[in-house]
């Protein structure tokens, strides 16, 4: 009985064992390593990345190189390869247990269509066709361009020169015209002349077209009077603002920078359809609005025009400080020998002036308004009655002939339009307010006058130099004495003495300046150096602008 047992124990381990290795057996029959290449049929060449995968899954691999290839596949069922590359036709290969190399060829996929010439430029024909030198920015050009805004990426277009009046008013010039006074070129926004009649020249980005807003900017170089008439001696900037037909949806832009920049616009189009879903009525409307502090006007160095520099004790005509000019080189002046006698050490002497910050509103900021309506008379014909109002309010500081302070500036337009592709019929409205504007060289010349006329000063501060002050400079040691004749005088050591007691000269100069501003002498507790500035009220210098 045991001798049965262990044969029957014996028989199932053999069993057990034998299936074993059939299983085993059977699963290294059933993957096997696919291999081979692809080529290109006409040439020979290897494909590179060619796609080989098993159909009807996501089992395969791509060619190296060399346009080879090698995988695992289950090959316990005869499959089928699927061989593709791009350009190419796709072939299929049956791979079984007897075959697992596979090099084929394939070739090009060619379809023959018609030859198509695609071709685009950002000039119309009809500008190509005018004998004007046209640079234009369109709308992928204003957004890619690297300046702060569309309006100075016009100065990195060809021939172009962009000058900045302010952080808030910017100037185009061309052909080498280049000027802070933009009175040569003409401005048209949507064929409209942009050009504020009072100040009698256009007032550029600050109360031009919003950013959000503008489809594309041409910009005629050159003189184009011929074409646009006697405005354009400079050129012309002509502004196309987008359509809401074209453009629908909400726009938002925001910016900040130094000095308290801050800029933001918004934009809206929306299009109505009538019962046949064609497009019949749209409109837009733009808001925009930025504020900063300007750069302050801080250079006083002597001008050009300036007969003395900087260290001249009777001070001297600085660049941005107004009403310190002397008009005629005959007055405030004692530099002849006759002069150099009677007034020693008063040669050439200025008022004092103010400093443009103390006249000047930097503080600037900008609004802009602008809405438009339009309306299909014909959809077929694509023809369209337009209704438009554009509105700008702002302050800012204007280069031209001198310096101006556009303060409260009030602009306007309303344009009624009926337009289509062959015609246009256009009709507008300009209105401009000047608000508080005013010219700061000027206003310090009249705030001046208003204080005490130039001659009656120019008297006053001689008259008390050679009443107090001249005994003082002949007093000074080493001060050559009163010639006997024909001796002549001693200009030289005059001169000697007077530069080595100069803090005295500059001094004497201060109380002078002191009497002829006030009429009074300076007490002893007074500074040394007292000027206009210190004994005006700058409030009153505030009521006087806003007065005149």
């Amino acid at each position: 009985m045991r001798r049965m047992k262990k044969s029957i124990r014996s028989c199932y381990t053999f069993l057990f064992t034998f299936c074993l290795l059939m299983l085993a057996g059977s699963a290294m029959a059933q993957v096997q390593k696919v291999s081979g290449s692809v080529k290109d049929k006409s040439s020979g060449q290897p494909l590179i990345g060619a796609t080989i995968v098993i159909k009807g899954s996501t089992t395969g691999t791509s060619t190296d190189a060399n346009g080879k290839f090698s995988f695992n596949v289950n090959l316990s069922t005869p499959q089928i390869l699927v061989i593709s590359f791009i350009g190419y036709k796709p072939i299929e290969v049956g791979i079984n247990q007897n075959k697992t190399t596979v090099d084929v060829s394939i070739e090009e996929n060619m379809i023959m269509g018609q030859e198509v010439l695609v071709q685009e430029s950002r000039l119309s024909d009809k500008q190509k066709e005018a004998p004007l030198t046209v640079e234009s920015m369109d709308l992928i050009a204003i957004k890619q361009t690297s300046a702060a805004n569309f309006y100075e990426g016009l100065g990195q277009l060809k021939g172009v020169d962009l000058t900045s009046a302010s952080i808030g008013f910017k100037v185009i010039n061309t052909r080498g015209f280049n000027s802070t006074s933009p009175v040569r070129s003409l401005q048209l926004i949507d064929g409209v002349d942009n050009q504020a009649p009072g100040l009698n020249f256009s007032l550029g980005n600050f109360l031009g077209s919003s950013e959000l807003d503008v489809q594309k900017v041409d910009l005629i170089v050159g003189a184009s009077s011929a074409f646009y008439g006697p405005n354009a001696f400079n050129g012309v900037i002509n502004m196309t603002t987008r359509n809401p037909f074209n453009s629908p949806g909400l726009s938002v832009m925001s910016k900040v920078g130094e000095r308290g920049l801050f800029e933001s616009a918004i934009r809206y189009a929306h299009v109505f359809k009538n019962r046949d879903s064609v497009d019949i009525f749209a409109f837009k409307v733009n808001l925009y609005y930025m504020k900063a502090y300007d750069w302050e006007a801080n250079n006083y160095d002597a001008t050009p025009q300036s007969e003395v520099g900087r260290d001249n004790p009777g001070r001297y005509d600085a660049v941005n400080r107004y009403g310190d000019e002397n008009f005629d080189p005959r007055g405030n002046n004692a530099t002849s020998k006759s002069s150099r006698r009677n007034f020693p050490g008063l040669l050439i002497w200025h008022r004092e002036g103010y400093q443009e910050k103390d006249i000047v509103d930097y503080n600037t900021k900008n609004i802009k308004i602008g809405t438009a309506l339009h309306y299909k008379v014909n959809p077929r014909k694509n023809t369209e009655l337009i209704y438009a109002f554009n509105f700008g309010n702002g302050t800012t500081v204007y280069q031209g002939d001198n310096r101006y302070s556009l303060k409260d500036i009030l602009f306007f337009q309303n344009r009624l339009e009926l337009r289509n592709d062959k015609f246009f019929i256009r009709a507008y409205a300009t209105h401009e307010d000047a608000g508080n504007s005013y010219d700061a060289v000027f206003t310090a010349q009249l705030l001046q006058e208003l204080h005490k006329p130039s001659g009656t000063w120019s008297s006053d501060y001689q008259n008390y130099w050679a009443t107090y002050i001249r005994p003082k400079v002949q007093a000074l040691p080493g001060y050559p004495s009163a010639p006997v004749f024909p001796n002549p005088f001693d200009f030289d050591g005059a001169d000697s003495v007077m530069g080595v007691y100069r803090d005295s000269i500059i001094k004497w100069h201060n109380e002078a300046l002191y009497y002829a501003n006030l009429g009074t002498s300076p007490t002893s507790s007074s500074p040394t150096g007292i000027t206009y500035e210190d004994n005006v009220n700058r409030n009153e210098v505030r009521e006087v602008i806003a007065f005149l």
